[in-house]
């Protein structure tokens, strides 16, 4: 017989110490699930890179207590209990002791590698919560080991697809589901290990939930989590009634479909009313023939991801967070694809962008509010580059595994401070990756070197954080697989803001049969292919899939974070200081802050002469005709919008305003016009920045002061993005 899910019929009252003890023994029942899910896979993506997740959740799937990994797959798992309980309560039923198992992207998962494991837990028969993992495997099958498949056009190329699936039945495993799942791998021991481990952090979390109701009774169980959710949701409605009303927008581009390189628009429009948030993705282009689409989960899970840290930075996340967000986009469109789209590649590709455009509207929103400000950033690593590698190692044994440095991308500035140096992606907060000598002792690859991607970092008032950079070739083997996948080759999707310049687009060279080994045994120790005889590629678009062989050298570097405010701000001491450590070159102190160095000093005079000069530079650059020239005293009621754009009201109308005094447009009106821009080379935005033939990039400055104000990448037949405006009631 198929039990029901969990009603209460008359909630207890619960006491305040009550509710924080049984509170908080969710939150360490969620955390020891993590550390049993790590201690038992045997998957780098899980204990090094963390890319997973566990949680858990109410009867009908809402997120209660959710780990602190990747939050891709916390706000797509919701989706996933819904679509159990659609699929499977009037069929196969969903009964005490049995285990779901699914990868389906059209069915709550994010791309067929992510697996996600949830049971369901019951007191008395009836259903009050579910328990849930997700973990990257390795390998799920498909037309290319790693069950990323580049060359795909519709997902049944991509991998072994699970919809909703029993995989455990009244306690007992279904040997025959686990031997069809491990007989699509081709790497069957690892993607075992992989479920077993999945198992075992759900079993812990269910008798963690089983103590608390037999201690505290499970009516006072779910009250707790409700109201935890509950909670979450006030707080979250309260802060985003002190927010002013107002639509912001933000824009990138897809420069690779999977298959070639194109340009695709991802365009959010964020509109806040009231104590609600509607993120649409209307304007976005249709879905790609490529891998690198998403569905409505990873949709969702791109928008949580980017809300959590920046509107809940000091709320518990949980599902109450998303019940004041709404998030639209058409079907058939990239962030929402058309079954049966590919969509393998859909957490570095789509879902990565979504993250992207969602947190710069909503750094655009918050920067207006003073409370809220310091929470608004630059782009942090705007995309991954994958690199799964295959073949037989260095023992002679089939191999295959991802290599974990492409998560050490750059965090993004703030108004207070430079980014993180290797913060890695936003949405894993607890990212980290190998060092080389465990990457070098479970593949067969020597590192030539891994080092800081100097320059990489967006220049602005504070800069974005470096990423790392590495090189290295085959060692004790003589071929190897190897899928190389990613965008933002050519687009640099680590936004600056306010003025701030984007972060490094990924660099990717291939030196095919150099002379490296023969440097080694004469006794030099290349740190790089820089110098090595060899066919030299550099790629401009995603790779895709390769084979190496005996003596390619592989030189990459990852997405740098984009910085805040107008470079020429930056405290030129503070810009000696990173060119001593090695953040940037004398050479880029020079061409993006105008820091003149004599030595190991500043000139200070000839700083100051340079910065004047490039700020009358910008007074230079054209704008609209019938410009005009106001300047005002500025009312007290001004809102700091910008680094230097603010928004005045109290002259006879309220108007966009440079902080100087310059008036630029009235607020009803989009203000880049009545600015000074000019189009911008991809030197001009960073030494490591790379830029596709269809965009162009703008840059903004105030007519009064010179202060750089905004920069923006765009297509050419795109107009410029108004990122910011009031309702025309406000």
């Amino acid at each position: 017989m198929t039990t029901t899910a969990y009603r209460a019929e008359a909630a207890p009252e619960v006491d305040v110490v009550t509710y924080e003890v049984i509170r908080n023994r969710l939150t360490a029942i969620v955390a020891q699930q993590s550390a049993v899910l790590k201690n038992v896979s045997g998957s780098p993506l899980v204990t090094e890179a963390n890319d997973c997740n566990t949680g858990v959740y109410l009867a009908g799937g809402e997120v209660v207590a959710m780990g602190p990994h990747n939050l891709f797959h916390s706000g797509s798992m919701e989706t996933v209990v819904s679509h159990i309980i659609a699929d499977c309560t009037d069929t196969i039923g969903i009964d005490e002791g049995d285990v779901f198992i699914t990868n389906d992207p059209y069915k709550g998962a994010l791309h067929m590698p992510d697996v996600t494991m949830l049971e369901p837990v019951f007191s008395n028969g009836e259903r009050i919560g579910w328990v849930g993992t997700c973990a990257h495997v390795l390998d799920i099958g498909g037309m290319t080991p790693s069950s990323w498949s580049p060359t795909a056009r519709e997902i049944y190329q991509e991998g072994l697809v699970l919809p909703p699936t029993k995989i455990v039945e009244g306690g007992r495993t279904r040997q025959d589901v686990w031997n069809l799942i491990l007989a699509a791998s081709r790497l069957p021991a690892n993607l075992g290990l992989d479920l077993k481990a999945m198992i075992a952090a759900n079993t812990h979390a269910k008798q963690g939930l089983f103590k608390l109701v037999e201690r505290y009774g499970a009516d006072t169980v779910r009250m707790v989590m409700t109201t935890m959710l509950d909670r979450s949701e006030a707080l979250v409605r309260e802060r985003l009634a002190a927010l002013p009303d107002a639509v912001t927008r933000a824009r990138s581009y897809f420069d690779h479909n999977g298959h070639e390189s194109t340009l695709a628009r991802i365009e959010v429009e964020l509109r806040k009313d009231g104590d609600r948030l509607v993120f649409d993705y209307g304007n976005t282009a249709e879905q790609l023939p490529g891998f690198f689409n998403c569905t409505m989960s990873g949709l969702r899970g791109g928008v949580f991801s980017s809300i959590l840290p920046l509107l809940a930075h000091d709320i518990p996340w949980n599902s109450g967070v998303m019940r004041a967000i709404e998030v639209t986009a058409p079907e058939g469109s990239i962030v929402n694809a058309r079954h049966p789209a590919p969509c393998g590649a859909a957490t570095v590709g789509a879902t990565a962008m979504v993250c992207n455009t969602a947190s710069a509207a909503v750094s655009t929103l918050v920067s207006a509010d003073a409370a809220l400000r310091s929470e608004a950033r630059g782009g942090t690593t705007g995309g991954l580059m994958v690199c799964h590698i295959a073949g037989r190692n260095q023992y002679g044994e089939p191999f295959g595994g991802a290599m974990t440095e492409v998560l050490a991308g750059g965090g993004g500035a703030n108004v207070g401070a430079d980014g993180v140096d290797y913060r890695g992606p936003h949405e894993i907060l607890t990212a980290q990756f190998n060092n080389v000598e465990g990457e070098e002792s479970i593949f067969p690859v020597l590192y030539l070197g891994r080092y800081a991607n100097t320059d990489g970092g967006g220049a602005g008032r504070h800069h974005g954080g470096m990423s790392v950079a590495s090189s290295f070739m085959l060692h004790h083997t003589d071929a190897m697989h190897a899928v190389m996948a990613g965008h933002s080759v050519s687009m640099p999707s680590t936004y600056g803001v306010h003025g701030g310049l984007p972060g490094s687009t990924h660099q990717i060279t291939i030196v095919r049969g150099s002379d490296a080994a023969e440097r080694m045994a004469a006794g030099h120790s290349p740190v790089t292919s820089a110098g090595l005889d060899g066919q030299r590629e550099v790629f401009t678009g995603s790779p895709g899939e390769l084979m190496f062989s005996a003596g390619d050298v592989v030189d990459w570097s990852f997405h740098g974070g984009g910085g805040w405010g107008d470079p020429l701000d930056a405290d030129p001491k503070s810009v000696l200081a990173d060119v001593r450590a090695g953040r940037i070159t004398a050479d880029a102190a020079l061409r993006y802050y105008r820091v003149v160095i004599d030595g190991d000093a500043v000139d200070v005079e000839a700083t100051e002469t340079l910065r004047t000069q490039t700020r009358a530079e910008r007074r230079s650059w054209p704008r609209i005709s019938g410009a005009h020239d106001l300047r005002a005293v500025l009312p007290e009621k001004t809102i700091k919008v910008g680094d230097h754009l603010v928004l005045a009201r109290g002259l006879e109308s309220a108007v966009w305003a440079c902080d100087c005094g310059t008036v630029l447009a009235p607020a009803a009106r989009n203000w880049k016009p009545q600015a000074c821009h000019t189009e911008l080379g991809e030197q001009d935005l960073g030494a490591k920045v790379s830029l596709h033939p269809g965009l162009r990039a703008d840059g903004y400055a105030c007519p009064g002061c010179g202060a750089m104000l905004a920069v923006e990448v765009r297509a050419r037949e795109d107009a410029p993005l108004r990122e910011f405006e009031l309702p025309a009631d406000n």
